[in-house]
């Protein structure tokens, strides 16, 4: 993969501009303009969708007596979570989901602890109903890392050195980098923006997160469980 810089270059080639040299120059108008279109880039397609390349998997090992656990301080990177993807890691690997206001009322009501484990997203917290003890909670989230360090190959939410490598497909980081310079400098844009788009979702097509697979039962149109094979409904079952 090509550098930032190396990406921006090639963006400025094709709007037959002069080259940044170095997009955290405080003194070249070229440079600064290229490097806050290059952030934008980033960080827009860091924000479209659970790209395969940013899910992570984190890992919360809670402490008893304490119900309530702020996401940020279990994975610094979070950005969002993927699916139901949450599990307490037990011996029946429990899956749980976040509910809703409603039940959360319901349950800190009526809850028996003993029964099952659920909980809320709230405020960037992962709220228990009832103290869970001491267990490991799996998730899967969204990394807000736009970037890697070309030396250590440490993943960054943000760019901070002309070597830095994206992320994301390099073409696609190309093309949002030149739409933006071209409205940036008051150019007409519209064939980049669309060439743009046409690209990002195809690159979101073959690269987005793969789907949540159940291994539970599932109930298919006749309400007979299959043990998640789903049955077309508009074949005749003989």
């Amino acid at each position: 993969m090509s550098s930032i810089l190396t990406i921006a270059g090639e963006a400025a080639d094709i709007c037959a501009v002069q080259r940044p040299t170095d997009l955290f120059s405080t003194v070249s108008q070229n440079d600064i303009l290229f490097a806050s279109v290059a952030k934008q880039a980033l960080a827009s397609l860091m924000r479209h969708a659970d790209w395969q390349c940013l899910v992570c998997e984190g890992v919360l090992h809670t402490t008893a007596g304490q119900k309530d656990y702020v996401i940020d301080d279990i994975v610094p990177d979070f950005y969002s979570l993927v699916g139901e993807s949450i599990y307490i890691e037990d011996s029946l690997k429990r899956v749980i989901g976040s509910i809703s206001e409603e039940r959360w009322a319901r349950e800190k009501q009526f809850h028996l602890p003993e029964i099952d484990m659920l909980f809320k997203i709230q405020n960037n917290m992962i709220r228990f109903v009832s103290d869970p003890g001491e267990i490991f909670v799996r998730f899967a989230y969204k990394s807000k890392a736009v970037c890697v360090d070309a030396s250590t190959g440490k993943a960054k939410p943000q760019i901070t050195a002309n070597s830095d490598v994206p992320v994301f497909d390099e073409y696609l980081v190309k093309l949002g980098i030149i739409w933006r310079f071209q409205k940036r400098s008051g150019l007409d844009y519209t064939e980049e923006y669309n060439e743009y788009i046409r690209e990002l979702n195809k690159s979101y097509a073959q690269t987005k997160a793969a789907a949540d697979i159940s291994l539970g039962f599932i109930n298919d149109a006749f309400g007979c469980a299959n043990g998640g094979v789903v049955i077309d409904a508009s074949k005749t079952v003989k």
